[in-house]
């Protein structure tokens, strides 16, 4: 190949690269990356960055000035307002469907009709999250905005696990661990030469990345591709359990998973404390994982037997009864959701072609539909 016909070669490739990303710029798409490293959780997500997201279905994500998926909202709280503050993982973020979707945003408008009086409901959740990250978020950030009730979204299927280094083993994930009964930050994982030098890195990488749309939609596809060949096997069953250990449904029984529930329980307890200090009541609900809310019977008889455990319900059931030792109220959505799914005949979880993973529309909806009832009950609405 002469020079001419080489230099033709590349002017011609980078003039068609150059079109294409202008025609995904007109077109609006980008997929970009919404996390961050950070020093004190780990990770967090980009201030003010918007795009879209389509590892489970498709949905616009837009991050506000503070940090998380949600509106922006003034620190100050408003006269007559009750202001409601989220925290949870994946589960609560609700990036599978639009933000109006979520559970927590239809409170709004849910709880606002019953209660009648203006409600204002603030997320920081957070995808990957552990109880341990959500206590920092309420310490640190979630607090100064005023909330009359803080409500933690405890998804079961790998919070606790989360919450102990050996069974979650995440390299830059804080954990807490209990020392004669009182909790202390273990920060190593974000501390030293290594997270720094990652940090610089990442923040490289993810500048370039988020600025070229051509490679966003390169990783979309790719990410496509790895999702359907690592399930296309999957039957059901395995759909509904994928991702997920079996042993928190059952009563543990070695040294590091009762630390690891002693751990989730000091921390949920915590939370309740620093809400209290801060003239906020404090709530629980627990999630449901998808194999608990199969609308076949049948099918999750099936897995218990195959688990080798009494019900599916074990970790839900263990909260419920140690909150009432706490005075917590708790609202426990799995028996909700399960008898909604059987009636029905829809399943909360998943989309087309898979079964598990995260709440679809259907689900965010029927936990607000709870939620409310549950809340608008105590609040004598």
């Amino acid at each position: 190949m002469t020079r001419a016909n080489l230099a033709t070669l590349l002017i011609t490739i980078t003039l068609t690269l150059a079109a294409a990303e202008i025609g995904l710029r007109l077109a609006g798409l980008s997929f970009p990356e919404f996390n961050r490293l950070d020093a004190r959780l780990g990770w967090a997500p980009r201030p003010d960055l918007d795009g879209s997201y389509a590892t489970e279905g498709l949905s616009e994500i837009a991050i506000n000035a503070a940090g998380f998926r949600d509106d922006d909202h003034a620190r100050n709280k408003p006269a007559g307002v009750l202001r409601l503050a989220v925290l949870g993982d994946s589960f609560a973020e609700g990036r599978e469907v639009a933000l109006e979707k979520v559970f927590w945003k239809r409170l709004e408008s849910d709880l606002a009709a019953c209660l009648a009086r203006p409600v204002e409901v603030l997320g920081f959740a957070v995808n990957g999250y552990g109880t341990a990250q959500e206590l920092l978020v309420l310490e640190h950030t979630a607090l100064a905005y005023q909330p009359d009730l803080v409500l933690l979204a405890f998804f079961s299927g790998n919070d606790v696990q989360n919450n102990e280094r050996r069974l979650d083993g995440h390299p830059d994930r804080p954990y807490f661990v209990l020392q004669d009964g009182a909790l202390l930050l273990d920060a190593s994982n974000n501390q030293g030469f290594r997270f720094a030098a990652k940090t610089h890195w990442t923040n490289l990488k993810h500048g370039l990345f988020n600025a070229l749309r051509m490679l966003q939609l390169g990783r979309q596809g790719y990410r496509r591709l790895k999702g359907f060949f690592k399930y296309r096997d999957h039957d059901l069953a395995g759909q509904l359990a994928a991702g997920l250990d079996p042993r928190v449904y059952q009563p543990p029984t070695d040294a590091v998973w009762r630390q690891a529930w002693a751990v989730t329980e000091a921390l949920i307890a915590e939370m309740r404390d620093k809400s209290a200090a801060a003239g906020a009541s404090f709530w629980l609900t627990t999630l449901s994982n998808p194999a608990q809310v199969h609308p076949d019977m049948a099918l999750r008889r099936r897995l218990v037997d195959q688990l080798g455990i009494e019900d599916l319900d074990y970790p839900d059931r263990r909260l419920a009864a140690w909150a009432v030792t706490q005075n917590i109220p708790v609202v426990t959505l799995v028996d909700g959701l399960r008898a909604r799914a059987q009636r029905q005949n829809l399943h909360p979880h998943g989309h087309a072609g898979f079964a598990g993973g995260h709440w679809n529309e259907t689900g965010h909806q029927w936990a607000a539909e709870i939620l409310t009832k549950r809340l608008c009950q105590a609040s004598g609405g």
